[in-house]
């Protein structure tokens, strides 16, 4: 194998979560990252970038740069399994000189379609993905079903999703507050949280105050819910806030991180700082959510009236289950969950496409 493989990367964008990896990416690999972002990335990152321009039909998405003959110009190519961008999905069927990696969930899941939702759409994902040297999933979850539709095993990797946590903190017997972390829309069920949190207050014995991070739609109508409820000393909302070193001082104090209806990264950062996280059953989630083993590390509960506040009540006074979850959580994060860990699937799909495609 070269020393330096090509690799080009094309995405939407790069969220400010996801650069640490493709940093490393850059590390290994001769990258350069395609995308179609309106803000500027950081200078002297590790990679080189080029701007996309894309033009939408209806859902469809084609750019107008020639996507093939971009692609023809490095070794390995790897793209996001979206149906709808259709470029990158076309790659596959055409006769080719570059590996071609597809990266993805795996299965349907977005804020309007619950998680592994698809049905006949992800058997057309697959047909197409299946045309790659290799497919690369946030999760385990989708290879069976993968095999099951006749795909190899040998061309399907795992890059579980992460974020980058890098200081294991030490984890205190005794913590202050609840904490949510994520965007305020009405799909996160947000409310549910306030109602149960205000069925809680009413019969805790001790009660532990909210305190909300986030930004989004239904700020403005949360903030007046509070204030019309009273509840100014027991909640607050603090804004977005994506600093680490911020977020760190929040989450050390954190019994739990409450988010009824999503799962989403916000899973593993919690982990990281021994944060167990409560969710339903059914939460909106990228396979993230899998990473919750009930009542070992975090809690899913099914989502009935009540069952919520009974939890919030439970966290409140038991400070020894909370220090079990929160253990559990951070050495999951740490034993599991690493940055690292993410990079090296990416470096065997990679490797594997470049190695299929030069034996051909």
């Amino acid at each position: 194998m070269k020393d330096r493989i090509k690799l080009l990367m094309l995405v939407n964008y790069i969220p400010h979560y996801r650069l640490p990896v493709i940093e490393k990416i850059g590390e290994i690999y001769d990258l350069t990252v395609a995308h179609y972002a309106e803000a500027p990335l950081k200078e002297n990152t590790l990679f080189k970038q080029i701007k996309l321009t894309p033009k939408n039909l209806y859902k469809f998405k084609f750019y107008k740069e020639d996507i093939f003959k971009l692609s023809s110009n490095y070794d390995v190519v790897l793209t996001l399994s979206e149906l709808w961008t259709v470029p990158n999905m076309l790659l596959g069927f055409k006769k080719r000189s570059f590996g071609l990696v597809y990266w993805g969930i795996g299965v349907t899941a977005s804020y309007d379609k619950s998680f592994d939702s698809g049905g006949f759409i992800d058997k057309i994902r697959m047909y197409i993905s299946n045309k790659a040297d290799s497919l690369l999933f946030y999760s385990d979850y989708p290879i069976k079903k993968h095999l099951d539709f006749g795909i190899k095993r040998e061309k399907l990797f795992v890059a579980n999703n992460t974020v980058l946590v890098e200081k294991k903190i030490e984890i205190k017997k005794e913590k202050k507050h609840f904490i949510f972390v994520g965007s305020l829309y009405k799909q996160k069920k947000i409310y549910d949280l306030l109602h149960a949190y205000k069925e809680y207050i009413t019969f805790a014995e001790n009660i532990h105050p909210l305190i909300i991070i986030g930004d989004g739609d239904e700020k403005s109508n949360i903030q007046k819910w509070i204030k019309d409820e009273k509840f100014e000393e027991y909640i607050s909302l603090k804004g977005h806030i994506s600093d680490q070193n911020i977020l760190e001082k929040y989450y050390e104090d954190s019994l739990a991180c409450i988010s009824p209806g999503q799962a989403g990264l916000t899973v593993l950062n919690c982990m990281a700082y021994g944060v167990p996280f409560v969710t339903t059953e059914n939460a909106i989630t990228g396979g993230e959510i899998l990473n919750i083993d009930h009542n070992i590390n975090g809690i899913k509960y099914k989502g009935a009236e009540g069952e919520l506040s009974q939890i919030l009540s439970k966290l409140s006074k038991d400070n020894a289950f909370v220090n079990f979850l929160s253990v559990n959580a951070q050495n999951h994060y740490f034993e599991n969950r690493t940055v690292d860990k993410m990079v090296k699937g990416f470096k065997e799909a990679i490797d594997y496409a470049y190695l299929t495609i030069n034996q051909n």
